[in-house]
């Protein structure tokens, strides 16, 4: 898999999982919550593929943990600078937000990372 498309259908996955989140924490209509979600991410992956994404997609648990650091300051700061809620609502949003997506690639890590085979003999 190239890293075009490994970092376009993590996109995906992670903007639907965060714009879900949003929307049920309230932060507005599912449509907004999905323009949201869409505008800090690309924000933070348009970072990753100008200088992080080497260092994250081969670096495992260390990678995710950077990665999930990074796209806290990055979504954070960006729904900051929209000025729609107050500073506590931000920052609650997009940590739960963030957890969210972030265990959902750790799982997927893991899946990839762990060997299964020994279990169907």
């Amino acid at each position: 898999m190239s890293i075009a498309t490994f970092f376009v259908f993590h996109f995906v996955q992670i903007v639907l999982v965060e714009s879900i989140v949003m929307w049920r924490l309230k932060w507005g209509t599912f449509r907004h919550s999905l323009v949201d979600a869409l505008m800090m991410n690309f924000a933070s992956i348009l970072g990753l593929l100008l200088g992080l994404a080497p260092l994250i997609r081969g670096a495992g648990p260390f990678g995710l943990m950077l990665f999930c650091t990074y796209s806290l300051m990055v979504e954070t700061v960006t729904l900051m600078l929209l000025e729609r809620h107050p500073w506590k609502k931000v920052v609650s949003t997009v940590l739960i937000a963030n957890l969210c997506s972030c265990v959902l690639l750790a799982g997927e890590s893991f899946m990839n990372w762990a060997d299964f085979s020994g279990l169907f003999r």
